[in-house]
């Protein structure tokens, strides 16, 4: 199953939290890295206070799907170890503020999936310009509910200089 990620880290040596993920991620028997994207620099989203992001989006081939729902919450589940062992600790009171690494399933393929884990395709892939991006970079035919991702882009009001994404 082809799946896509969106990576993020704005705490100490961004690019190199992205590539110990990747690696990380690539230690799973049943994952094969396929494609990486670019690394762009993100104005934070939500709260704008705390430094910019770096984030990348890769695809994978995950081959453990026995069926939808068990592929998605065994994913997302090998993905928050990955997080954990990297340091990550999750503050819910401040939900959308710095982190290590964070590591999110934007597609499994085309399918739509919700469980108590995981919805996929991600809820706010479609208003982010820091995970639309990347994608299009490795995916440009990829659609997100129907949406292709040129499309979804065109509705944002974003701006992109160089690496780095204004939004």
């Amino acid at each position: 199953m082809r799946c896509y990620l969106c990576l993020g880290s704005n705490l100490g040596n961004t690019e190199e939290n992205l590539a110990k993920a990747v690696a990380g991620i690539c230690e799973h028997s049943q994952i094969k890295l396929m494609a990486t994207s670019s690394i762009y620099k993100t104005e934070p989203q939500g709260d704008k206070n705390q430094e910019w992001f770096a984030n990348q989006v890769i695809e994978i081939e995950y081959a453990g799907v026995r069926s939808l729902e068990y592929a998605a919450d065994t994913l997302m589940s090998y993905l928050l170890g990955v997080e954990a062992g990297m340091g990550r600790s999750r503050d819910e009171a401040r939900r959308f503020g710095p982190r290590v690494i964070d590591i999110d399933i934007i597609l499994l393929e085309n399918y739509c999936v919700s469980t108590s884990l995981v919805d996929v395709p991600h809820k706010r892939a479609l208003d982010r310009a820091f995970v639309l991006i990347p994608l299009q970079e490795i995916a440009p035919h990829i659609t997100i509910q129907n949406i292709a991702v040129d499309e979804a882009l065109a509705r944002l009001e974003y701006r992109l200089e160089g690496n780095k994404i204004y939004q």
